[in-house]
């Protein structure tokens, strides 16, 4: 028989010049040695670049694949990272281990869940299945939910998995971040204890245990441990700012065994506190690792100059921080514009304008963002950009009037306004306590059978139909109807908002959604917007309008199917870049949050969060501040401009922004 040899694979036959593609730090820190290296990568500053090189330096040097361990916050990073990588020095990109930490986790889990008392073929499960077993185990375990008002078993896994990934007990968690749950948080940690039961004896994983478990394996197995940090030679983080208490612990046992781990981030950019992710883990890295090396990237290839100096001038007010300084790799550019706008409607028309000023100068419109920090600070410019047939995506949800919890409001107002709407009446039956499916439907038959349904709600013979504690929920809620229903000719719109906002409707926010103060400040926006309106009928129409036409044309040209401004708040922004950005509500308790006024770590995240807003913009930065607001209750408020532009005109420096005065 003859024998053919196959050759050795040339795992690193091309040798790279790295000084022509890279900066003087980028290099420093792709051929720094062995050791904990740290490396602060400033917004803009080519982290992404220098990460794959450093990959491709390692096998260069002799390093295996297999040996190199990318932790990243999408799979897709990773992997265009890792092929790229291995393009550049013919190495094999399969065989280097790069994604997300659940990805990576699932990766290890599969060869030793047995050790946890997991099937090797454990089936991960879905946020619908995961719901769907927090549902059971909320029934199975007996905690009284029949007679209150519960979390649903939605709020239930977020609050869980927040435990999780901040290793903080249940009561603590419940004190900080929902704190009208506090005295479940005993009936809590019983169901989430079933819950964790069932999943193991199911052979079920969440996303969660993934994370957890691979800690478990880590801390609580040590022949585990010495495996896995042994078979990892160099251990890469991406996004190291944005790693929660579990990831961090997780990256140091990893690299317990080498101690050669590079963690790459920004803490100036770690704005994800309210989701879990600890910015302590990069500010205390050197605490942790002793010979720790510190590098910076500092060489900004984004934005211009100005832009630049302002972010700087901005963020250099926090005092927990690796100092750094951006430096614009581009040519001068226009000075960022500091606009001051009578109020929200003012601001919306200001930005409508201008964007179609900036598409007739020959932007195109994916080349321009509007970016907020809450979701409802966006409301009149999607109402405003609607009516000028501008198209935009939102970036940070739903558009405004398609949320569930304003379409829940909504639904009262549309059942006063026309008591045969069965789909309103439907949806906000089932908002109350006690009332299901098949109770809001026998409702609706008695109610729909009367002369006047809105009448026929309270009746007390429908009332006793229902006993218990559904014709206690019904009651009030019949209260409600009647309420309304009073106030349909004699008051606005906004206060029928603020009848059901003052409410129960507020315990079913809480128990029934996520981010429930967030959803409240929507609904305050909401009742703000209507006062502008005399009728319900001139308000529900305005918003049927709104919820049905979005601009396909702008009237300066034709758009394509695809091209859109984008909204965004600052969170989702993250990452991303837009010729020109427009900053809004920069005023006086909205950006800061009011709740930031008398919290200095909550501070200097709003802070992070505005350095992160500057940062996105390449050529234009519009920051715009209405000076006055007007409540639901019609009394305006004035408002000061945002505490993050009052700084930027101390110190006696000249101002790194004009001020633009507006003429209505």
């Amino acid at each position: 028989m003859k024998r053919y040899t196959l050759k050795p694979v040339e795992t690193h036959a091309r040798k790279l010049d790295y000084e022509a593609v890279l900066n003087a730090q980028q290099l420093a820190v792709v051929t720094a040695g062995a050791g904990p290296l740290l490396v602060i990568a400033g917004a803009g500053s080519g982290k992404t670049h220098t990460l794959t090189y450093r990959m491709a330096y390692l096998v260069e040097r002799g390093v295996a694949p297999d040996r190199i361990m990318l932790l990243t916050f999408t799979n897709r990073a990773a992997r265009a990272m890792t092929t790229r990588a291995a393009s550049l020095i013919g190495a094999d990109a399969a065989r280097m281990w790069g994604g997300t930490f659940h990805s990576v986790a699932n990766r290890i889990l599969r060869r030793e869940a047995k050790v946890l008392g997991y099937p090797d073929d454990y089936t991960i499960i879905d946020q619908e299945d995961a719901q769907t077993l927090m549902k059971a185990c909320l029934t199975e375990a007996n905690v009284g939910h029949l007679e209150r008002r519960f979390p649903t078993e939605k709020v239930l896994l977020r609050i869980l998995s927040f435990c999780i990934n901040s290793q903080q007990k249940v009561e603590q968690v419940v004190q900080e971040k929902y704190p009208y749950f506090l005295n479940l948080a005993g009936q809590l940690r019983s169901i989430f204890r079933l819950y964790q039961t069932r999943k193991l004896e199911m052979g079920l994983m969440d996303f969660d245990d993934l994370l957890l478990n691979w800690k478990k394996l880590l801390s609580e197995h040590e022949d585990l441990r010495a495996k896995y940090a042994a078979q990892f030679e160099h251990v890469l983080v991406d996004e190291y700012q944005d790693t929660n208490h579990i990831q961090g612990e997780i990256v140091d046992l990893m690299a317990s065994v080498h101690g050669n781990v590079m963690v790459v981030g920004d803490d100036c950019q770690s704005i994800y506190a309210f989701r879990g992710a600890d910015y302590r883990n990069i500010l205390e890295f050197p605490k942790r690792f002793d010979d720790c090396k510190q590098f910076k990237l500092e060489t900004n290839y984004r934005s211009t100059p100005e832009i630049l100096e302002l972010a700087n001038r901005s963020i250099a007010h926090n005092t927990r921080q690796f100092q750094k300084t951006l430096r614009a790799e581009r040519r001068s550019g226009a000075l960022p514009v500091h606009v001051r706008l009578k109020d929200a409607n003012q601001q919306a028309r200001f930005v409508c304008q201008r964007i179609l000023e900036l598409i007739d100068e020959g932007m195109a419109l994916p080349e321009i963002a509007v970016l907020y920090r809450s979701h409802h600070h966006s409301l009149e410019l999607q109402v405003e950009m609607t009516r000028a047939q501008i198209p935009f995506v939102v970036r940070s949800g739903l558009r405004f009037f398609e949320q569930a919890h304003i379409k829940d409001v909504l639904a009262y107002l549309r059942f006063v306004y026309n008591p045969k709407d069965e789909l309103a009446f439907m949806r906000l039956a089932r908002q109350w306590y006690g009332i299901g499916q098949k109770r809001a439907q026998d409702i609706w038959m008695f109610a729909s059978s009367q002369t006047d349904a809105l009448e026929a709600v309270s009746d007390q013979r429908l009332i006793d139909t229902l006993g218990g504690q559904a014709a206690s929920s019904w009651t009030q809620a019949a209260g409600l109807l009647t309420t309304l229903r009073g106030q349909r000719l004699s008051e606005s719109p906004a206060e029928m908002i603020a009848a059901i906002l003052e409410s129960e409707y507020k315990e079913f926010v809480q128990s029934s959604y996520e981010n429930a103060e967030n959803r409240m400040s929507d609904l305050e926006q909401l009742a703000s917007y209507a006062d502008q309106f005399k009728t319900l009928d001139e308000f529900l129409g305005e918003v049927s309008l709104l919820a049905t036409i979005s601009g396909q044309e702008i009237g300066v040209g034709e758009a394509k199917p695809d091209e859109f401004v984008c909204l965004s708040s600052v969170h989702q922004a993250k990452g991303l870049e837009w010729g020109a950005t427009f900053v809004l509500w920069l005023s006086d308790g909205e950006f800061p949050h009011a709740s930031a006024a008398q919290d200095i770590a909550q501070l200097e995240e709003e802070r992070r969060l505005f350095y992160v807003a500057a940062t996105r913009a390449k050529n234009e930065l519009y920051l715009c501040h209405p000076f006055t607001r007007t409540g639901r209750d019609r009394f305006t408020t004035v408002l000061r401009e945002s505490k993050f532009v009052e700084e930027l005109k101390r110190g006696g420096q000249k101002q790194p922004f004009e001020d633009w005065a507006i003429d209505a």
